[in-house]
This record gives C-alpha cells, sequence and structure tokens, in this order.
C-alpha cells in the first residue's frame, strides 16, 4: 500500500496535467463545430498537423525525464539543470524547424488533407497562427518531462489549468465568437493560453529545477 500511494503521488497529477491538456483541445474543437463544417474542417486539420509535429518534442520530454530523474539520482544535480536546458533547447529547436515548414508550405500542406477550396484557403490562413503556437508547443511539452524527471509533478498540473482554462479557452471564446475573429481567434487563444504554460514552467526549471534540489554542505 505503501508502493500504492508513491505511485499515486506521482502519477494522478500527470494523469491530470495530460487531461487537462488534451480537454482543452477537444473544447477547442467543440468550439470550432460552432464556426461550421468549413470551420469545423480546417481546425481538424490544422490540429493534426500541430498533433503530429508534437510527436517530436514529446519523445524529448520523455527523454528528458529519464535523463534528468537519472542524474539526480546519482547526485548529479548540476549535470541533471544542464540536462534539462539542453532538452529545453531541443524542444523548441525542433519546433522551430516545423514552423518554418507551416509558414513556407501553408498554401501545399493542407492539400494533402483536402480538395476545397475553402477549407484549403482557411487552414493557409490558419497556419502562420500555428507556428507560433509550435514554439511555444514543444517547450511545455518539455518542461513538464523535466518536472516529472525531478519528481515534482503538481506544478505542471496547476500550470496547465492556468495557462489553458483561465487563459487560453476563455481567451479563444472571445477572441472568436464576441470579436467575430471566427477559427483564428480559438488559435489565438490555444497560442497565448500555451505561451503562457511554456513561460510558467521555464521559470520554473530556472527557479526550482534540479540545481536548486542539492543537497547543501
Amino acid at each position: 500500500f505503501r508502493g500504492l500511494r508513491e505511485c499515486l503521488h506521482y502519477g494522478l497529477p500527470v494523469g491530470i496535467t495530460m487531461g487537462l491538456e488534451i480537454w482543452a483541445f477537444q473544447i477547442s474543437t467543440l468550439m470550432a463545430g460552432r464556426l461550421g463544417t468549413i470551420g469545423l474542417a480546417s481546425h481538424s486539420i490544422v490540429m493534426n498537423m500541430a498533433s503530429l509535429s508534437f510527436m517530436v518534442p514529446l519523445g524529448i520530454s520523455f527523454g528528458a525525464s529519464t535523463r534528468v530523474g537519472n542524474l539526480i539520482g546519482a547526485g548529479e544535480h548540476r549535470r541533471a539543470q544542464h540536462a534539462a536546458w539542453v532538452a529545453l533547447a531541443m524542444g523548441a529547436g525542433v519546433m522551430t524547424f516545423f514552423a518554418l515548414c507551416f509558414l513556407m508550405f501553408r498554401g501545399q500542406l493542407p492539400r494533402i488533407y483536402s480538395i476545397n477550396a475553402e477549407v484549403i484557403a482557411l487552414c493557409a490562413s490558419i497556419l502562420p497562427v500555428v507556428a507560433c503556437f509550435q514554439l511555444f508547443d514543444g517547450t511545455q511539452v518539455v518542461g513538464s518531462g523535466i518536472l516529472r524527471g525531478m519528481g515534482r509533478t503538481r506544478p505542471a498540473m496547476f500550470i496547465n489549468l492556468v495557462g489553458y482554462y483561465v487563459l487560453g479557452l476563455p481567451l479563444a471564446w472571445w477572441l472568436s465568437f464576441k470579436l467575430e475573429w471566427g477559427l483564428i481567434g480559438i488559435w489565438w487563444g490555444l497560442a497565448l493560453g500555451l505561451a503562457s504554460v511554456a513561460v510558467l514552467l521555464t521559470y520554473w526549471v530556472r527557479r526550482y529545477g534540479p540545481a536548486s534540489m542539492q543537497p547543501k554542505a
């Protein structure tokens, strides 16, 4: 029972964190559904593209959890801090590549998914915003992985709650339906919500990262 409690102590916040993120994007899809079939189709296409590129920093996140956790366990807190910064740079770096691809080929990529001219045009207008979104998404997922490796699983849960549900989704609704920006308003809301999550997680790694866990002599 002690081991089970320990697993729940670390694992339950991780599950909630992932759930908060997944639910936020599902809610954004429900919002897009209110914009009609063209809006929903375009949203689904760019969401699929963003999700495919997300797999790369997600893998880096898992690697960061293992690397940081092993170095902390070995008492190498300085090296663990260095590994954390390297992982964050890798996450942002690969997403910079995908962001450039989304910008350069925004007129061609949607044609892989649809032949509808309206859908292709709307996707092309959204992809520059999705490109900004990519940079923040890569940073935040790696930041969450670093915190998991440190055994600090609760901060990411609260940061996701604030970033998505206090800032991102309400802003997406306001921009899309109150200011009538349409689909681009939903994606700006998501991008700004993700930006807040990425900034807060990066600050946490800097302020309370592995180096701060080193026992004082």
